[in-house]
């Protein structure tokens, strides 16, 4: 949604500052609201709208991605163009009741700002077309609303320290990136760790996962390549990364650390 707004308001040609004289709505929200720093009033989108003369069509399929993100399915009725690996990754998501992701080398997709989303998404998938990597990147956006919803996903990641200097985009870019961790990781239902370069070797060098947990004490783990994705719901596969995960936070300086972590380093990108 922040990437739709950002793009509704460059074709106009207007600055936030004009934007907000115009709407009566204060230039910080409008910046914050483009940049997924905050959510949003669907008057405050509406108003947004018609300021931006959206079409009729458009306007609905807007005001649908406002209501209906957090909704089981959606992503999967509406975005038929997804690839198949992401339709079927949204629907796990989608019911699950945790969340481990181990990442280290990208901050995961559930708190990326759109900004990193479409970095990340046009560096990595091999020569998408415009369209092809804004559906990707709104889709993404939509997928975090499992972190909005009146119950929660519990969502905790572990992210490689080098994550946090590479480089992307613009400086401010980057540090609004940090800056949504940190906010983040201020939620009681979201934690943030940080594995630190020095620790050696570990097994999470055999690469990135993810393990889904379910209310019914089902869990199921995800791993990724550049051409597909494989899902594992064997006891003793799941064992293993769990096993993992409990190796990795040992090596990690608690949550509260890590934030201290990230503060600082969102500094050093203001």
């Amino acid at each position: 949604m922040a990437i739709l707004l950002r793009r509704l308001r460059a074709a106009t040609g207007l600055s936030a500052a004009e934007v907000s004289r115009q709407t009566e709505l204060s230039a910080s929200k409008v910046n914050r609201m483009e940049n997924a720093e905050i959510g949003f009033y669907m008057d405050d989108l509406e108003k947004l709208l018609d300021f931006y003369r959206v079409s009729a069509k458009r306007r609905v399929e807007i005001m649908d991605i406002a209501r209906h993100a957090e909704q089981r399915g959606w992503l999967r009725m509406n975005t038929p163009n997804l690839p198949q690996d992401w339709q079927t990754w949204v629907d796990f998501e989608a019911e699950a009741s945790g969340l481990m992701q181990y990442e280290p080398l990208v901050i995961p997709g559930l708190l990326q700002t759109p900004e990193y989303a479409k970095a990340i998404i046009e560096a990595t998938g091999n020569g998408l077309s415009a369209d092809e990597v804004d559906a990707l990147v709104t889709s993404r956006m939509a997928r975090q609303g499992v972190l909005s919803k009146s119950k929660p996903l519990e969502l905790k990641v572990i992210v490689g320290e080098g994550v946090l200097s590479q480089p992307f985009g613009a400086r401010g870019a980057h540090a609004r990136q940090l800056r949504r961790l940190v906010d983040s990781a201020g939620q009681d239902h979201v934690s943030i760790q940080i594995l630190p370069t020095e620790a050696g070797l570990h097994p999470g060098l055999a690469g990135s996962f993810t393990i889904l947990e379910y209310d019914d004490e089902a869990s199921l783990v995800l791993l990724e390549n550049k051409v597909s994705s494989l899902f594992l719901d064997e006891p003793e596969h799941i064992e293993i990364y769990a096993q993992t995960w409990a190796t990795l936070t040992e090596l990690c300086p608690g949550p509260e650390e890590s934030v201290e972590l990230l503060t600082a380093a969102a500094k050093r990108f203001s």
